[in-house]
């Protein structure tokens, strides 16, 4: 009789086993609603024709749209909204829109107590002001650090419930380096996979992406306990340096006038005078000093170190096949890349 109880409790045992450990991991469950997507940074909507037609060549139908950063208030040291998005244009009909928020990991230091539901209420309050429909998730970017892990997960944990309440899902970003840490409470992350280089000091690799620095994290995808995909670069770096150190990230510079850079290497440029220029990603006023003799370093995204990466991330986790995102829509970047090169990274 023993002999036979055994014999129906060690399956069950076994199945039950097997069940616990498939439910227990989320490394083969792509991420919800999987889409072609794209970021949009900028802190306006107003897409230019070459961004429309980026849009429609490659069938863009979800965007991760920055509305806002959260930062310390130089005032009163409080986390306050900052660089509001302005929509100039209507949403193009047809794309899935993905309130995303940029919050410094600077504020996990300060209260935070009220931060979750101001923010969930101005993002809803934003798309309802702006005729933003069928908004069902809204994601947040921090490069938190193992000592801010726990608040930042606190916080994420309160906005959750906010959303969940709503039928809004949540999802974060996740950098290289956090792959070695506790997964967020998120529905699912997106593995930005781009800055890979400290750029404080002059880079000895390419600092948009370099595999070589990537692969050490990319074998923690395996284990890592929580769906994902993956966002790839097409974006450049013009980095300014003087005696090695980084004097700021220029954003327009004509470096083929060589009334002003001399040439010395195919992404290393010498300013032949001092002068001061308008410098911003978008139009603006701020202002940066040249000197004569700063080296003027220029990165791009690379689709060889790309396609590698997406390659070892496609096979080490299949599931991350499912969406592939473009970092970021801008006219200023978009011919970084060829059509080729942007089909094979969207489309598989």
């Amino acid at each position: 009789m023993q002999t036979k109880i055994l014999h129906i409790i060690i399956p069950i045992i076994a199945a039950l086993s097997i069940l616990a450990a498939s439910c227990g991991s989320h490394s083969d469950i792509p991420v919800p609603d999987p889409q072609i997507s794209a970021y949009w940074w900028k802190t306006s909507w107003n897409p230019d024709s070459t961004e429309v037609d980026f849009i429609n060549q490659f069938k863009i139908k979800k965007i991760y749209l920055r509305f806002f950063d959260v930062a310390p208030d130089g005032n009163s040291n409080v986390p306050k909204p900052k660089a509001t998005i302005q929509f100039q244009q209507p949403i193009i009909q047809g794309i899935k829109i993905i309130p995303t928020i940029f919050i410094t990991e600077s504020c996990m230091a300060l209260n935070i107590d009220k931060l979750p539901k101001m923010l969930a209420y101005r993002v809803l309050q934003m798309c309802e002001t702006n005729d933003i429909k069928g908004v069902d998730e809204i994601q947040i970017d921090c490069d938190w650090k193992q000592s801010s892990q726990e608040k930042y997960f606190q916080f994420l944990d309160d906005i959750r419930k906010i959303l969940k309440d709503k039928n809004i899902r949540l999802s974060a970003t996740i950098r290289f380096h956090q792959l070695r840490m506790t997964p967020p409470p998120v529905d699912y992350g997106v593995l930005m996979a781009y800055n890979t280089g400290n750029i404080s000091h002059p880079p000895t690799c390419n600092p948009v992406l370099s595999f070589r620095h990537a692969e050490p994290y990319l074998k923690l995808l395996k284990d890592y306990d929580l769906p994902l995909c993956a966002a790839y670069p097409n974006f450049s770096y013009q980095l300014l340096y003087n005696d090695n150190q980084l004097r700021a990230i220029l954003y327009n510079e004509d470096i083929a006038d060589n009334t002003k850079y001399r040439r010395i290497s195919d992404y290393e440029y010498e300013s032949t005078t001092s002068r001061l220029i308008v410098n911003t990603p978008e139009p603006g006023s701020s202002l940066t000093q040249i000197k004569y003799g700063d080296k003027l370093l220029i990165y791009k995204a690379e689709y060889d170190e790309i396609s590698t990466t997406k390659q070892t991330i496609d096979h080490l986790r299949p599931s991350m096949k499912a969406q592939s995102i473009i970092y970021d829509i801008n006219s200023r970047n978009i011919n970084n890349l060829t059509k080729e090169q942007y089909e094979k990274i969207l489309h598989h």
